[in-house]
């Protein structure tokens, strides 16, 4: 059995060599054809990108903000004392000028003091004025002309106090503005904090809005930004007329206000904003899209298309947008830079541009 494993073995490795001997050139033949055929098709592998030829650009570098709209001026209308209502002289949604009469409470108990203390201030008048002419003729003392001075001064300063509580009772407008919802009755009992209404004085009106700290420089007082609400679309302008002297320690922003006019009072206070703030533009900036650029170790790269190849080149960066990022430096006006297709790309590949913006 051995010796038949031999011989099938013996004749198998026979048979080889003689294969070998025979038809060397054949099998070295199909081997460089093969070698032949494949070269081609890696030399004609293209790989294909958009791209963009870089031009000068007026670069405006803007930050959008969210704010909201507050009065000028407004207050709550409150009573500084306790009473029923006797009249109300405003319409909700009036509009009123300073100094306008709005409320008044019954002080009736007041007025007739206030009435009684005239008649004791005109009598006290008199004998003060009487007392004097006895004391220029030195028909009485001093100590009684004072006495008589006394009384008639304590009696004018009793009519200022009870007058003052009287005038505590009329509600008057502090400044022109619009009436709110009126949220009392004539003939409604109140206290100082009972809710009457509110008074707005809206034109101009004041946009309250937050920089971040990194920003912080850039906003000044007279500095102008646009503003779109949440109630219409057309851009707006405001100046800014004052500044929190301090950073939020939490929010890392500062605080800051401006005013825009107002006239038609199209502008509601509480409303919901979007700020638009102009940083600074620059002059012939290069912009490219963020999908130009590739990270490395210790900066940035872009591929710039030479004669048909992807060259790599390493860029330094600037300012960036929302899709578009500056470049300093790496890049000139004129050059074909890769935009889409990036990340297949190496240096010196062959490429083929399916889409070029101009």
């Amino acid at each position: 059995m051995n010796k038949i494993i031999i011989r099938i073995i013996a004749s198998v490795a026979v048979l080889a060599i003689i294969i070998y001997l025979v038809f060397p050139s054949v099998l070295s033949s199909e081997k460089e054809n093969a070698n032949e055929n494949q070269a081609p098709a890696q030399s004609n592998t293209k790989i294909s990108i958009d791209a963009q030829v870089v031009k000068f650009e007026t670069f405006e570098n803007d930050i959008v903000l969210t704010g909201s709209l507050l009065a000028n001026e407004s207050v709550q209308l409150a009573s500084e004392i306790s009473g029923k209502i006797d009249n109300i002289y405003f319409e909700e949604g009036e509009y009123v000028k300073e100094g306008k009469l709005l409320v008044k409470t019954n002080v009736a108990d007041l007025e007739a003091n206030l009435q009684r203390l005239k008649f004791t201030a005109q009598l006290n008048a008199e004998t003060e004025k009487r007392q004097k002419q006895l004391l220029e003729k030195e028909a009485i003392s001093k100590e009684e002309y004072d006495i008589a001075f006394t009384n008639l001064k304590t009696t004018q300063a009793e009519m200022d106090a009870l007058q003052a509580e009287i005038d505590k009772s009329r509600i008057r407008a502090p400044f022109s503005g619009y009436i709110g919802l009126r949220y009392v009755s004539e003939g409604s009992y109140i206290t100082p904090t009972s809710q009457i209404a509110s008074l707005y004085n809206v034109d101009p009106i004041k946009v309250e809005f937050s920089v971040p700290s990194r920003y912080s420089g850039l906003v000044k007082k007279g500095s102008k930004i646009t503003f779109t609400s949440e109630a219409e679309n057309k851009d707006r302008e405001a100046t800014v007329y004052a500044i929190e002297p301090q950073i939020d320690p939490v929010t890392r922003t500062l605080s800051a206000r401006a005013q825009a006019p107002n006239p038609n009072n199209t502008l509601i206070p509480g409303q919901f904003i979007r700020i638009n703030l102009s940083l600074e533009n620059r002059e012939n900036a290069i912009l490219i899209p963020t999908t130009a650029i590739m990270p490395k170790a210790d900066g940035h790269t872009v591929f710039i298309i030479k004669e048909g190849k992807a060259h790599l080149q390493d860029v330094q960066l600037g300012a960036r947008t929302a899709n578009r990022v500056e470049i300093l430096k790496g890049v000139n006006q004129g050059d074909t830079v890769a935009i889409a297709g990036v990340p297949q790309l190496k240096d010196r590949a062959e490429i083929d541009i399916k889409k070029l913006e101009k």
